[in-house]
């Protein structure tokens, strides 16, 4: 499967979180929006890696978000890491996912999943059905990229105080 595109709003991701240190001044819900995010993404993509690993030995998975949106999981991750281990989870979990995605074939990328969405409180919201490449290209064009940009939001304000 070809996560070229979603490589590199990985790598861009990743570049912004690392612009961030546990020094970087931000206002108190910057810093909780920038923890839950880098959290939410590591969780996020260990549970589809597990549905991925589904994929390649039964041909048929499930995506349950509700972990990566469960609050008390998140508060208990962002308690026992550091900034930059929470982005070193990011960058370790992504990688585990793409070596995954490389291994699926052609029929893979175009099996049906089920999507199970829960919000930020961890409630359920709804399920889906979509295919492996409908699931990657959201991911590289709206997801990945929404989570880096609220990264790169994050720190402006701060940097403008600097200033």
């Amino acid at each position: 499967m070809d996560v070229t595109a979603l490589a590199s709003v990985y790598d861009s991701l990743i570049a912004q979180a690392d612009v961030i240190t546990e020094a970087t001044a931000l206002p108190a819900a910057a810093r909780a929006d920038v923890d839950w995010r880098l959290c939410h993404i590591a969780l996020a993509d260990r549970i589809i890696a597990a549905a991925a690993r589904e994929q390649i030995d039964q041909g048929t998975a499930t995506v349950d978000n509700q972990p990566s949106m469960d609050p008390d999981r998140i508060k208990h991750m962002t308690r026992s890491t550091t900034h930059a281990q929470r982005v070193d989870n990011v960058r370790r979990n992504w990688a585990e996912l793409r070596s995954l995605l490389a291994r699926f074939s052609p029929a893979d990328a175009q099996a049906q999943l089920t999507l199970r969405m829960h919000d930020r409180n961890g409630e359920y919201v709804s399920d889906s059905v979509l295919t492996w490449s409908e699931l990657i290209e959201m991911r590289a064009t709206r997801h990945i990229p929404g989570h880096r940009d609220a990264l790169a939001q994050a720190v402006r304000p701060a940097s403008r105080q600097a200033h």
